[in-house]
């Protein structure tokens, strides 16, 4: 074996971008794994002093290697290194960041959500551009509060996600409430998948795991989508969601599930839906819709005015359609929501796209638990639209109050909002789009 002098490897060491490139590129006597310095024919102590000094000089040539690396330099880095390096390499070539700012919710899911994005996630991210601020949320509702307070500036490229749809929704509105909406609007808002329940980044980008909506991300773009606003007249509160409201049974359940959170993560739904579903109420409802026109061109159009201020204009329409009674469930549907769970992925509103300018109107008529039974079975196989008491409309606006004891409460994406005594519920599109980092599929090449 060829011996190697020390004041030789001393210089190889040297921390110089040129000479640390060339050092990996092109060394074939000196590999800076442990077993293979502890084979260079040195002295015992010279020996014990140069495996210190290769240990503490390895981050550093990492980080100063030049970004034209070749394969060769690559392969011979060790492997928890190669972060470092090709973050270098891919960022550094035109000085270009994506700066984001990075929500995790650490409670989403089994808790997991940390470990996932630091483990399978950030390192993905990194290698493709990416500058994240990542901050924890300690509360319900951080993530609206960072969302409406955040310098625009510091992430230009847009806001991660890294929960369940919750979080989303919880940014979503603290965007939309915001003095610069219009700017704050077409801010994207990027989704790794770690929580309970990920509808939206699977119906709309097709992705449900973490590792694929990471790559998903890396790869750019962004896509338009719809924006609804559900009202309680009565307060002037205004609620903002990319997914679904729904009122009667499925609210209920959302309501109970929240005492099994903590628990039994994702699996609180089904136990709370088997309970209400014992213990099942009767739900009267009153429903106003403004069906969709056909002949009418709905294409968006800039934001001009804050959102919380607009309301459905009604004024000039006078085709609106009522009806009243038991209603087991009423969903208002911007997409096709399909759940990310479960092995059917069956969807709710089929007809439903993202960003075709209308919301999908289904509603649930009759009440007992055979009727409600059958829906959800037909709804495993995407043939509940058949069932005669099933009414699928596509709308502009929806209107929604509950009668008598009804339960008074509407889910919008996964979060409950509480009404007082008998609320009116006023579901509408905004006139103009959000958007999500990431391609549909169907604009993917």
């Amino acid at each position: 074996m060829k011996q190697v002098s020390f004041s030789a490897l001393n210089t190889c060491l040297t921390l110089n971008p040129c000479r640390s490139r060339n050092y990996y590129q092109c060394s074939n006597t000196v590999k800076l794994q442990r077993s293979q310095v502890g084979q260079i024919l040195l002295p015992r102590k010279l020996r014990k002093s140069m495996l210190w000094h290769t240990n503490f000089t390895q981050r550093q040539i990492a980080t100063h290697c030049s970004s034209d690396l070749s394969t060769s330099c690559r392969e011979e880095v060790p492997k928890y290194l190669a972060v470092n390096v090709l973050q270098d390499q891919s960022c550094t070539r035109q000085g270009n960041f994506r700066k984001v700012l990075v929500i995790l919710n650490p409670n989403s899911g089994f808790r997991s959500s940390r470990e996932v994005f630091y483990r399978q996630v950030q390192p993905t991210l990194a290698l493709s551009g990416f500058m994240m601020q990542v901050v924890e949320t300690a509360y319900a509702g951080h993530a609206h509060v960072l969302a409406s307070t955040v310098d625009l500036s510091t992430c230009r490229d847009g806001i991660i996600c890294v929960g369940g749809d919750g979080i989303v929704n919880e940014v979503l509105n603290g965007l939309l409430g915001r003095d610069d909406l219009e700017e704050a609007i077409q801010l994207p808002i990027g989704i790794i998948p770690a929580g309970s329940e990920n509808s939206l980044v699977w119906t709309v980008l097709g992705t449900r795991d973490p590792v694929s909506a990471a790559t998903a991300l890396a790869k750019g773009g962004s896509t338009p989508i719809d924006v609804f606003s559900v009202k309680l007249i009565k307060d002037g509160i205004t609620h903002f969601g990319l997914t679904a409201s729904y009122y009667g049974f499925v609210a209920d359940v959302l309501q109970l599930s929240e005492k099994f959170r903590l628990h039994l993560g994702p699996f609180r739904y089904f136990l709370a839906g088997l309970l209400k579903f014992l213990s099942l109420p009767q739900y009267r409802f009153e429903v106003d819709y403004l069906p969709l026109s056909p002949r009418r061109n709905h294409k968006l159009l800039p934001l001009t005015e804050k959102c919380n201020d607009r309301s459905a204009d009604s004024s000039a329409e006078d085709n609106w359609v009522s009806r009243k009674g038991e209603f087991l469930g009423i969903f208002v549907c911007n997409h096709f929501c399909k759940p990310a769970q479960g092995l059917l992925s069956p969807v709710i509103a089929p007809k439903a796209q993202h960003n075709d300018g209308s919301l999908d109107l289904i509603l649930v008529h009759g009440s007992g638990r055979l009727k409600l039974f059958c829906f959800f079975i037909a709804y495993q196989f995407c043939w509940h639209l058949l069932l005669p008491y099933v009414e699928y409309v596509k709308v502009k606006h929806v209107k929604v109050r509950p009668v008598g004891n009804t339960h008074n409460g509407c889910g919008v994406d996964g979060e409950l909002l509480h009404g007082e005594g008998q609320p009116e519920w006023q579901c509408s599109l905004l006139p103009a789009q959000g958007r999500l980092l990431g391609r549909h599929h169907s604009t993917s090449e």
